[in-house]
């Protein structure tokens, strides 16, 4: 146990409580100075991410809001998804201000750019993302910021990461229904020219989601679409914006499902 720093080990992650390596090099990379997420790699490979409260002051924490209460909401939601069998990044150990996780494989972002992977693995691991995200609903729950870079791939499962929005929801409601527009959004910042990676992730979501959820997408999107002229208004000052270019993109995809 390392009782200075209120280590808890868990048995999720396939790592034994009683595990030397993986206490002393927690024990020294909280010693470390503070990074917000920190990889901590043991000599036999295994790899973990330590993640910490934010520290924010003055304006980012205006902007970004309280990082503690963000925190308490991914700790919540890593537990309440495990619990529910929905794909997660499992909890190792944590602490009071401290988490640490596996290593859940590379994000979305990084297996489309990978060309040692097939266009049917990466059609295969956004179709996986889609079913989580339909798992997650099932569950009644919302992750509350979906992006394409918050869904790891590990050539099985696509697990969730960055749960700081996670909220427990209505099946088929609002919050659930804002969850695909956020990943829709993130997918077309990314790929604004290319929507085949979304929409393999929008039909494993729309096959393994609550009955009438691809309909309440529908209907948010149309509900919306006036922030789509916003934008349109917004990317006179701000042409380059890719965020600006993929409201537009998002809702006009997602109104017609």
């Amino acid at each position: 146990m390392l009782s200075s720093t209120g280590y808890m080990p868990r048995k999720s992650g396939g790592v034994p409580l009683s595990d030397p390596d993986l206490h002393a090099h927690v024990a020294a990379a909280l010693a470390e100075p503070f990074r917000r997420v920190r990889p901590v790699v043991l000599p036999d490979g295994r790899r973990f991410w330590l993640k910490r409260v934010e520290r924010l002051s003055g304006r980012l924490r205006w902007q970004k809001g309280d990082p503690a209460r963000a925190f308490a909401a991914e700790r919540a939601g890593l537990h309440a998804m495990a619990e529910a069998g929905v794909p997660v990044a499992g909890i190792v150990a944590e602490g009071p201000d401290w988490l640490l996780l596996p290593d859940a494989g590379p994000i979305l972002t990084e297996v489309v750019v990978d060309p040692g992977r097939s266009e049917a693995e990466k059609l295969a691991a956004f179709a996986e993302a889609g079913r989580a995200l339909g798992q997650v609903h099932w569950a009644g729950m919302a992750h509350g910021r979906p992006a394409v870079r918050d869904i790891c791939w590990d050539g099985t499962a696509a697990r969730f990461i960055d749960l700081e929005r996670f909220r427990l929801a209505r099946r088929g409601g609002l919050a659930q229904a804002a969850d695909v527009v956020m990943l829709a959004q993130t997918a077309f910042t990314r790929w604004p020219d290319d929507a085949r990676w979304l929409d393999a992730a929008l039909a494993g979501y729309a096959a393994h989601s609550p009955p009438g959820s691809m309909e309440r997408v529908a209907r948010l999107a149309r509900w919306l679409m006036p922030l789509a002229w916003l934008a349109r208004g917004l990317r006179l000052v701000r042409p380059r914006s890719r965020e600006l270019l993929a409201v537009g993109l998002t809702l006009q995809h997602l109104r017609r499902r």
